[in-house]
C-alpha cells in the first residue's frame, strides 16, 4: 500500500537519512518456509 510505505518513509525521514522504499507486490510461495508467519487464516495479525 502507498500509503502505508510513505508515512513509513517519513517516519524514518524523521530519524535519520532515508534510503530506499521499496514494496513487494506479491511474496514469493516459499516464504512461509523461511520464516514462520502466515499469510492465510490468522486473525492475530
Amino acid at each position: 500500500c502507498k500509503a502505508a510505505t510513505d508515512a513509513g518513509a517519513a517516519a524514518a525521514q524523521r530519524i535519520g537519512e532515508l534510503v530506499s522504499v521499496h514494496v513487494i507486490p506479491r511474496p514469493h510461495g516459499d516464504l512461509e518456509e523461511v520464516f514462520p508467519i502466515s499469510f492465510k487464516g490468522d486473525s492475530n495479525i
